[in-house]
């Protein structure tokens, strides 16, 4: 078949591939045959990274790339005509009514400047794939660091780079180029929404995270948007207010619907199961947990966004052991199903995630207090205490102490 103006991604994608098997094609571009099968049966859509690593395993010449930026222009296109970015609109509109009423007239000065001061930084003068694949192993980069070190040895690059990433989609050449740099400022965004937030600072957290998630809409990118509406309502629980908190949740589950993506859907009901045991639901909390790991078992499949990539069992058993922690309180007996998710999280914490195995310790310390074990919870809160400390996460010291002196 010819190449058309016509001619689809998947027609294209078969069309370049010819007699390649789809092992062979698999190997080269590192993605599971499955996955080529499905887009070359229009089973799902292209993202962006997949067409980029099958232009090049293909040698296309950015023809795929090309393709898969119209069709998610169509389809961004078709979503809005059905509403959903309505749907978003009013999410964050209610987000904005708790932000006011909540966080603001607690906000000082020096809080709302740090919030909304991400100007003008150095303007991106180069375009191009080249530039858009720097940024985001940057990006990576930054992550990868935060896990070693905490949020205070990467906090001002990961601003800086968000500055540099905004100034860029201020100056693009065209609505294409732009709805890709929005889809990156949401990325960078929401994680200097996340630093800011283990910084302590959830006021301005709050910001960023919103922020974050207009460039998600405008890029069209659905589960990035409801990530960051998720990560919005974990602030609301942490800050006890848990039934705005399920709200907010329940409006990004029910946008998300069957189009999110797997890993984030099922972050999104694991985090949605805390808010309802801190309420004390317990029937519905057993329902979401039972969903967010029917879930996971769909998350790899090659295409996980780089957000949600932390996304495994040891992170779920992190929130089940939560989510029992909670419930535990009026019913202990589902204190050692708590405990044994959070031994098991303990076990395959990832090495490099040194931060985050601060708030699986404290968790697991408040369920050996508990159940009576002060000793062993003693050690744990102490542990904890000293990564928070040695990773400078306010969030997680604040948390560890409470457990330590619990």
């Amino acid at each position: 078949m010819p190449e058309t103006d016509e001619e689809t991604f998947a027609a294209a994608l078969r069309r370049l591939r010819g007699t390649v098997t789809l092992r062979e094609l698999g190997r080269r571009a590192a993605c599971s045959k499955s996955i080529i099968s499905d887009l070359e049966h229009e089973r799902r859509s292209p993202t962006l990274p997949i067409a980029l690593t099958l232009d090049r395993a293909l040698g296309a010449g950015g023809r795929l790339v090309s393709l898969a930026e119209a069709q998610r222009q169509r389809l961004s296109k078709e979503t809005a005509e059905a509403g959903a970015d309505s749907a978003v609109d009013g999410l964050l509109r209610e987000w904005d009514d708790v932000w006011r009423r909540d966080f603001l007239k607690s906000a000082g000065a020096a809080g709302a400047a740090l919030a909304t001061g991400l100007g003008a930084g150095p303007t991106a003068t180069a375009g191009g794939r080249d530039l858009m694949d720097a940024h985001i192993a940057l990006r990576a980069a930054h992550g990868r660091l935060d896990n070693l070190r905490g949020a205070s040895a990467v906090y001002a690059h990961a601003v800086g780079h968000h500055q540099q990433i905004l100034a860029w989609h201020a100056t693009a050449a065209s609505p294409a180029e732009r709805q890709q740099i929005a889809a990156l400022a949401a990325d960078t965004g929401g994680f200097v929404g996340f630093l800011t937030y283990d910084l302590g600072m959830a006021e301005n957290a709050a910001t960023h995270y919103r922020d974050a998630a207009a460039h998600a809409r405008q890029a069209g990118d659905l589960s990035s948007c409801i990530n960051l509406i998720g990560q919005m309502s974990r602030i609301l629980t942490d800050q006890g207010h848990y039934r705005r908190a399920l709200t907010l949740a329940d409006g990004a589950l029910h946008l998300a619907g069957t189009k999110a993506h797997p890993a984030v859907r099922s972050w999104l009901h694991a985090v949605r199961a805390h808010h309802r045991a801190c309420l004390g639901d317990a029937r519905t909390t057993q329902t979401d947990l039972a969903t967010a790991w029917k879930l996971l078992e769909r998350a790899d499949d090659g295409e996980k966004p780089l957000y949600i990539g932390y996304l495994d069992a040891a992170e779920l058993n992190k929130w089940t052991g939560h989510a029992m922690a909670r419930l535990g309180q009026k019913t202990p007996s589902l204190l050692r199903a708590g405990q044994t998710a959070l031994d098991e999280a303990l076990a395959a914490w990832p090495a490099t995630s040194v931060r985050g195995s601060a708030e699986v310790l404290t968790a697991s310390a408040r369920i050996h207090t508990a159940r009576g074990d002060r000793d062993t919870a003693a050690d744990l809160a102490s542990q904890a205490v000293a990564i928070a400390t040695q990773t400078g996460s306010a969030r997680n010291l604040r948390t560890a102490l409470t457990a330590a002196n619990g």
